[in-house]
């Protein structure tokens, strides 16, 4: 480990203004050492912030496989259940970036991992060896050429681009490592088109910090499809279900917006809630029924969604502050806010806007 970076690291632990210390640093160092310094500290930040690593104080970082890499909490549950699915196949990562996977699997089993970018790879190898796991193999090249031994694989597939993160838009392509037919757990985006998935794959759609950051594919499977939500330091688990019926909502009753996860999964959470709209995954209860799975709102009052009207409804209400949410509505809730009265006494309220049975509402809530 650079010990100038980690003492810097230690004197600096949270996000502060860079421009001084930049100039002390560039005072003591070459402007390259100095810049290098100052984004390593600032990645470090964000590392921390994004709960990207377990221990990231002695680690390197590279800006983009920092964004786009497994943060610790999801890469830790995907290690632990690869162990107790395949506990003895022989791995092979593919794609490991700087580590953000492959920390949390050298914990469970020596292993071999790829990663095809020479900068990425060195920062990798210092992270492993950082950490102390000196029994990960790191190899370079494709790794789909370099499987030779491999039972059982897990990929991260990069973007090719920064367009999009279609399939023909990943490497390696999932269609290809599918059709290698062996034992395979796969990250992909929780956009995905679960048509395209192979037949009876498992699927777990994974929310971390409000969320729904990836979509794990593991094949064989029984076609199960999950919903997991970190509430550290333990995980909530649900399964999909049959979609509820859609019925009315009236004043008084609760309404549930579901976690980006369960919305994903169809958890349709709680369990004795009805859809407001064919459309949306908002559900109605009678008072009283919660889920850990939705934020949950007491409907007071139901009306049309013009501005006219929003304007005399915050008049009444007299909401401060005032919290503006949509689902299937077209507006930009920081726009219309300037265009509403400020609210002085009325406490805090919610102004949700949606669709109710097929029409655009106004519903006047609070938080339950």
């Amino acid at each position: 480990m650079d010990s100038e970076l980690r003492e810097l690291r230690l004197a600096h632990p949270r996000p502060e203004p860079l421009m001084a210390l930049g100039q002390k640093l560039r005072r003591h160092h070459p402007s390259e050492r100095a810049i290098w310094l100052m984004q390593q500290l600032e990645m470090y930040w964000d590392a921390l912030r994004l709960q990207a690593f377990r221990q990231p104080l002695e680690l390197y970082f590279e800006a983009q496989a920092l964004q786009m890499g497994s943060r610790w909490p999801l890469a830790e549950r995907r290690a632990l259940e690869l162990a107790a699915r395949f506990p003895t196949l022989r791995l092979v990562e593919i794609g490991a970036g700087i580590g953000g996977d492959t920390l949390e699997l050298a914990r469970t089993r020596a292993f071999r991992t790829i990663e095809q970018d020479e900068s990425r790879r060195s920062y990798l190898q210092h992270n492993l060896e950082a950490c102390g796991f000196t029994e990960v193999e790191v190899q370079g090249g494709d790794g789909l050429t370099r499987l030779d031994g491999a039972q059982l694989l897990y990929a991260d597939p990069a973007r090719r681009n920064a367009k999009g993160r279609q399939w023909h838009d990943l490497a390696p392509d999932p269609a290809e490592l599918w059709k290698l037919g062996l034992p395979l757990c796969l990250k992909l985006s929780p956009g995905l088109d679960e048509s395209q998935l192979p037949s009876g794959c498992d699927l777990d759609y994974v929310s971390h910090q409000g969320v729904c950051k990836e979509a794990t594919v593991w094949t064989p499977g029984s076609g199960r499809v999950r919903a997991f939500l970190y509430r550290d330091p333990d995980w909530l688990v649900a399964e999909r279900r049959e979609t509820p019926p859609v019925a009315p909502l009236e004043p008084g009753m609760w309404l549930h917006e579901p976690d980006p996860a369960a919305i994903r999964a169809q958890l349709w959470q709680p369990l004795e809630g009805w859809r407001i709209d064919e459309t949306l995954a908002l559900l109605a209860t009678e008072p009283g029924l919660r889920s850990e799975w939705t934020q949950t709102f007491e409907v007071l009052e139901i009306a049309d969604g013009d501005r006219k009207n929003l304007i005399r409804l915050q008049k009444h209400y007299d909401f401060q502050p005032l919290e503006i949410k949509k689902r299937g509505f077209d507006v930009e809730p920081e726009e219309l806010r300037k265009k509403l009265p400020r609210g002085t006494s009325g406490g805090a309220g919610v102004l949700y806007l949606t669709r109710v049975a097929g029409r655009h509402r106004a519903l006047i809530c609070k938080r339950v």
